[in-house]
């Protein structure tokens, strides 16, 4: 009787630790699995250009509280001040100051998108290269023109969409505006990753020295100089700018009519006969 109280109680330590090694076997797979589903390389380069951003934004704002009024600026805060004017003159020449509160958005998102599309520079994927980035900041840009539609026109922003052909292409800008980015940066790799690997199946034939690939060091750097840098940066201002001309396209309102009143016909009426007898009188 003892000896089967002793096996029953083993049996059911053995159980218990057995049910326990499950446990953590299965939520250790659910935690690996969670993490490589959810941790994506673009979410990195987003958390990494936010961070940056943040840290260069408190630099950039202690240097300037440090700075004299009578004292020229250098280094860093030549730079941002340069940078930061650059961009407002552009906002202003595009939007021609019809809008204004967007201004900080516009600056933010070209600031954003510019430095995520150089993560490529240094072996990372850019946020732009997810749809899902892309998607969202486009989604953005698209509710923004019926805002600022809204803020500008009141009621009479409505009166388009009388005509129902105005509802089929409500969606274009948002198709276009996140497709076109996401199109060029994931083409933009893609080239990238095919070079690479036609260039490493041609150097594998030769012997010894196939290994290290060394045609593709020869000029690849400059399809990383275009495809990371020059198409980067275009990106992120074709992006911007269409942002900026979608919403101030929106913001033009209809200049009214206004009604002369009698006094002014007839003084108009006066201007238009002085006029008719001075090209007579020039005439002659």
């Amino acid at each position: 009787m003892g000896n089967n109280l002793i096996e029953l109680t083993a049996n059911k330590a053995a159980l218990s630790t057995a049910a326990e090694t499950v446990t953590k076997n299965s939520n250790d797979n659910f935690l690996d699995k969670f993490l490589q589903s959810t941790l994506q390389p673009q979410i990195f380069s987003t958390l990494l250009v936010t961070l940056i951003l943040i840290i260069f934004s408190i630099v950039v704002y202690r240097k300037v509280k440090k700075q004299k009024v009578n004292e020229a600026p250098d280094g860093v805060l030549l730079f941002a001040e340069q940078y930061v004017v650059g961009v407002d003159n552009l906002f202003k020449d595009v939007t021609e100051e019809k809008i204004s509160k967007p201004g900080p958005y516009i600056f933010t998102l070209l600031t954003f998108l510019s430095l995520g599309n150089l993560m490529g520079l240094i072996g990372l994927e850019p946020p732009s290269t997810s749809y899902s980035t892309t998607l969202t900041l486009g989604l953005i840009s698209w509710i923004g023109i019926y805002v600022v539609g809204l803020m500008y026109k009141k009621f009479r922003f409505f009166k388009k969409y009388l005509n129902p052909v105005e509802w089929i292409g409500q969606f274009a800008p948002l198709i276009s505006i996140s497709f076109r980015i996401f199109g060029n940066m994931i083409g933009g790799s893609t080239v990238i990753y095919l070079l690479y690997y036609f260039t490493g199946w041609i150097w594998s034939f030769i012997p010894v020295v196939g290994e290290l690939n060394l045609l593709s060091s020869t000029f690849m750097f400059a399809f990383h100089l275009y495809f990371d840098l020059f198409d980067g940066l275009i990106q992120a201002f074709v992006f911007s700018l269409l942002t900026m001309v979608y919403w101030t396209l929106e913001a033009e309102v209809p200049v009214k009519k206004v009604k002369l009143t009698k006094e002014e016909k007839e003084a108009k009426k006066a201007d238009k006969k002085l006029l008719k007898k001075d090209k007579i009188v020039i005439s002659k």
